[in-house]
């Protein structure tokens, strides 16, 4: 499709001049003769470009830039000032109001097509979200852009400090966590919840998508089930209980996964239950192979119907769990199509597994952006360590 402009002066002479100029290089010409013309075939034919004549009748050039700097849909339309050789005064003026160039009459040709090029090359990329701004309510303008990434860091700055912000303290046990988010905010989450009787809570999630509506479903798990997991009932239940409320409260299409349990270390047992999340994996003390916790169930927020089990290991000093998102078995080659695997990550896991808890994650996110290079991160990464320092009285 031809770009358009619009080119708006008195003169009828160089208006077809520019007129006949323009539609010879491929380009949709509209002209206007004043400035109230001007705005009404703006508005109508919303064009790539404004040619702009500054000294016009009933309403003149300088009039016109404020009209449109002040109408959202048409404020980032791009505004090439024609000016006589003398009015330097106005051409500052002009651009102080917002125009983007200026061209001096008489003017060449050849000048005008280079400067047309030259501002069109810089608003090609983004010309197809202008019929949107004023729907959006301005945010793409500067002012807009820089007031939702506020938002965004804000929301962000909520959002971490939602996530645990020191190392639980359980005798017995070693336990860290690490999130690292793909965008400013995350769908992926982990928390340790203190229980009675000096029990745990471990949680890890993983919600679909990214950004903001993933970030506002993971808040809604997050409380839901820190408010169904104090009334010490067992782990399916209490996914039972937050799945229950999904589904009433969000489309089927909002949905997550998630391990949670809980680590008791009087009796030295993890007790937990998995909503379609990852298998978490289990080392045994100087033992080579990794065993996964297979227990299992349906995805969270989908089904009312579904049903989730529960399953109880021992642990003994010298035992590791593993708790992942799929963000990180997930995660590419530099060249597409390698993942990085739960083979890589068995490995890598079973190397560092005699590090402290904070530590083994930490490789392991080492080891994970050394596999990508600078191919960029594409989802959240969650990654909770747990390792037993006790054994069974």
């Amino acid at each position: 499709m031809a770009e358009k402009i619009l080119a708006v002066d008195d003169e009828v002479d160089i208006l077809q001049l520019i007129e006949m100029t323009l539609i010879s290089d491929g380009f949709e010409v509209v002209t206007a003769s004043n400035g109230i013309e001007a705005l009404e075939k703006a508005r109508i034919h919303m064009p790539d470009l404004i040619l702009l004549d500054l000294m016009m009748p009933e309403m003149d050039g300088f009039e016109v830039i404020e009209n449109l700097k002040q109408t959202p849909e048409m404020r980032n339309i791009p505004v090439v000032m024609l000016t006589a050789r003398a009015q330097a005064h106005e051409r500052i003026e002009g651009l102080s109001a917002g125009a983007d160039d200026y061209i001096t009459k008489p003017f060449e040709l050849e000048e005008l097509r280079l400067r047309i090029e030259s501002i069109l090359a810089h608003t090609r990329k983004t010309k197809y979200i202008n019929p949107l701004i004023g729907a959006l309510g301005g945010w793409f303008t500067e002012d807009g852009v820089e007031q939702f990434a506020e938002h965004l860091r804000t929301a962000s700055a909520i959002q971490q400090h939602l996530l645990p912000q020191s190392e639980p303290q359980l005798a017995g046990f070693d336990i860290s966590g690490l999130l690292e988010s793909s965008m400013s905010i995350s769908g992926d989450f982990y928390d340790f919840v203190p229980l009675g009787d000096n029990r745990l809570g471990i949680v890890i999630a993983d919600v679909r998508g990214k950004g903001i509506p993933a970030a506002l479903l993971m808040v809604m798990i997050r409380t839901s089930l820190r408010l169904v997991c104090r009334e010490d009932i067992s782990p399916s239940s209490v996914l039972k209980r937050v799945n229950d409320l999904l589904v009433i409260d969000t489309a089927p299409d909002f949905f997550a996964t998630i391990v949670y349990g809980i680590l008791d270390p009087k009796s030295m047992t993890f007790t937990y239950s998995n909503a379609g999340h990852c298998y978490p994996m289990l080392l045994r003390g100087e033992k080579e192979k990794i065993e996964e916790l297979q227990t299992g169930g349906m995805i969270l927020g989908c089904f009312g119907f579904a049903e989730f089990e529960t399953e109880t290991i021992e642990l003994e000093s010298g035992d590791k769990i593993l708790f992942y998102t799929d963000g990180l078995t997930e995660a590419e080659f530099e060249a597409e199509g390698e993942f990085y695997g739960e083979e890589r990550l068995e490995q890598v896991f079973k190397k560092n597994s005699n590090l402290p808890a904070d530590e083994l994650c930490r490789k392991i996110r080492e080891d994970l952006f050394g596999f990508c290079g600078t191919n960029q991160q594409k989802d959240d990464i969650t990654i909770v360590a747990i390792k037993a320092s006790t054994s069974r009285d």
